[in-house]
């Protein structure tokens, strides 16, 4: 599966443009690249149906360049462009305070091609030296390298998401294997992965292993036995493969999943039993010790399933997003394991943008594909006046927008209900915005989209002097790019609650904020909705993810409001 790599494709073609100073592409490619990323489906599968000019977005020039590249492995236009800029742009913009242009500075003055050249350069004071820079953009840089490394070492969950799907489903459908489980930090659902652990069990492993490692999207095999390889696949993420016996897989399930420190818990819970817990089994070593006191494996007390396991260290079963150890075991002890929310109990999507402002679609688009994800309702949340984006709602817009609901509503076609908001930006003046904008929306979704020096003060604030329903990706962070803003969340939270907002689980797989250690330990001060802040159709697919972030932080179905009927839903905000 592709779409990732051509998307990155895409995006560092629109950074060479963006340098260029040419006019609108940019924005175009990186449309086709938001759009093709958030695709479920295998690029390839739509090319060979002669169908890429069906993705939104994508035109004759971007389909020939996708084509190139699938049939040829490279991009022909990408590489001329890069031959005039020979830089890891993709790397180097990654790092928050350099963009494209200042890329292009970089490499002029200082020969700057890689991160490490560039880490190279402003620790040497070189960076400060140049016109427009200075001591403060240096530190800067300095600051946010480390967080750019991180970031090319592991992929967002999002990303590997769609891939880890299509090699499931890969192996899942050969003969060759019987089971198969990804495991890790990934069956964790953590915000990134480093590379993907594949557990599976497989009558023929010689088979599994040539299934495993021959495949068009296997990149380069990095080690092949017997019964573990390790290979890098489509989006340079990668993969281990472990095939281990029937008997033993539910031992090596709990194993490979848990975090460490979940682990020692559970042996730790063994040991006090006299028992032995590793990826082979519970074993029973109380009488078992050869001459020279060394302790031995006894009686395999466990190892078929995760249940046993659990149940033997009189456990109960525990969801893997629960295991890192904080405090799932002693719930586990005392049958207090929350009652963990599912997809299926979300029933609308409380932030999505249109092509009123940076969506790709159209408010029908965007309400046709609801329907087909099931949703009952949708907010639409436009970007309004101050942020910082290129294209954001206008009066004309907004009304036009209202019609435009309104004639959807209207349209028995459509099952989903579509409700009326915006995203309006908190500002050091807290929120301007008209207010018959206010008057007209179902509900108001507030979020800062900057990097204010006292962003406690300014969230507050706005909570406390406006109309805000739902405050969007409190923190603001995008992961292995940006920090979160430095907010008291105490107090933020202690606020929304008394004012009635409450506070946004946001899906995108950059964001997925609030981070789950917050979510959990607030979730019985503050009420949570999911959102997607969806900007294409595809991207409403990303309320899994929100989801898994909900379940992390031990959210139940009450603890999230958009599980409940539009009317109760509503009339929450009504109090």
């Amino acid at each position: 599966m592709k779409n990732q790599e051509i998307a990155d494709l895409l995006r560092e073609i629109a950074d060479f443009l963006e340098i260029e100073e040419v006019e609108y592409k940019p924005r175009a490619y990186r449309t086709a690249a938001r759009n093709i990323e958030s695709q479920s489906e295998a690029i390839e599968d739509v090319y060979e149906r002669g169908e890429l000019e069906d993705i939104e977005g994508v035109g004759e020039s971007i389909a020939e360049k996708i084509a190139d590249y699938l049939e040829t492995g490279e991009m022909d236009y990408y590489e001329d462009l890069k031959a005039d800029l020979p830089i890891d742009i993709e790397a180097i913009t990654s790092v928050e305070g350099v963009g494209p242009k200042t890329a292009k500075t970089l490499y002029l003055e200082l020969d700057v091609e890689t991160l490490d050249d560039l880490e190279r350069v402003a620790e040497a004071g070189a960076i400060a030296e140049l016109e427009g820079f200075g001591e403060k953009s240096q530190r800067n840089i300095l600051d946010h390298i480390e967080r750019a490394k991180k970031g090319q070492e592991r992929m967002l969950l999002g990303r590997a998401f769609p891939i880890a799907s299509d090699v499931k489903t890969r192996l899942q459908d050969s003969d060759a294997f019987d089971r198969i489980d990804i495991v890790g930090s990934f069956r964790r659902r953590r915000a990134t992965v480093g590379d993907l652990d594949i557990l599976a069990t497989a009558g023929d492993p010689d088979a599994a292993m040539a299934e495993f490692c021959s495949h068009d999207d296997v990149k380069e095999v990095l080690s092949r036995g017997e019964t573990k390889a390790s290979v890098i696949v489509s989006g340079d993420l990668g993969m281990d493969l472990r095939i281990v016996d029937d008997s033993e897989y539910g031992a090596a399930l709990v194993y490979f999943t848990g975090s460490k420190d979940h682990n020692i818990t559970l042996r730790n819970r063994a040991i006090d039993r006299d028992w032995k817990l590793n990826e082979y089994g519970l074993f029973d070593v109380s009488a078992v010790d050869d001459a020279r006191g060394q302790q031995r494996v006894g009686e395999r007390l466990a190892s078929e399933t995760e249940d046993t396991i659990y149940d033997a260290l009189d456990l109960a079963w525990i969801p893997p997003e629960l295991r890192e150890d904080t405090g799932e075991v002693d719930a586990a002890a005392r049958g207090e394991l929350p009652d963990l929310v599912e997809l299926d109990d979300v029933r609308g999507d409380l932030q999505l943008h249109t092509d009123y402002s940076d969506g790709s679609h159209d408010v029908r688009e965007m309400a046709e594909a609801a329907d087909e994800q099931g949703l009952e309702y949708v907010l639409v949340t436009d970007h309004g006046p101050n942020a910082s984006i290129p294209t954001t709602i206008d009066s004309e817009g907004f009304s036009d927008q209202q019609a435009e609901i309104e004639a959807v509503n209207a349209d028995d076609d459509v099952e989903v209900t579509v409700l009326q908001g915006i995203e309006v930006e908190i500002t050091e003046d807290g929120v301007d915005i008209p207010a018959e904008w206010i008057e007209a929306c179902d509900l108001v979704v507030a979020g800062i989209h900057s990097q204010p020096s006292d962003p406690t003060d300014h969230v507050v604030r706005a909570l406390r002097e406006f109309p805000i329903d739902i405050l969007a990706h409190p923190t603001n962070r995008l992961i292995n790019e940006r920090d979160p803003l430095d907010l008291e969340m105490g107090t933020v939270v202690e606020t929304a609650a008394a004012e009635n907002v409450a506070i946004e689980i946001n899906a995108q797989p950059e964001r997925l904020d609030l981070d789950w250690q917050a979510v959990k330990d607030y979730r019985e001060t503050v009420s949570y909705v999911i959102s997607t802040d969806a900007h294409t159709t595809g991207e409403l697919e990303f309320m899994h993810l929100g989801v898994a972030q909900a379940r992390r932080g031990w959210c139940e179905t009450g603890d999230i409001l958009n599980t409940r009927s539009l009317e109760t839903l509503l009339s929450f905000f009504d109090e």
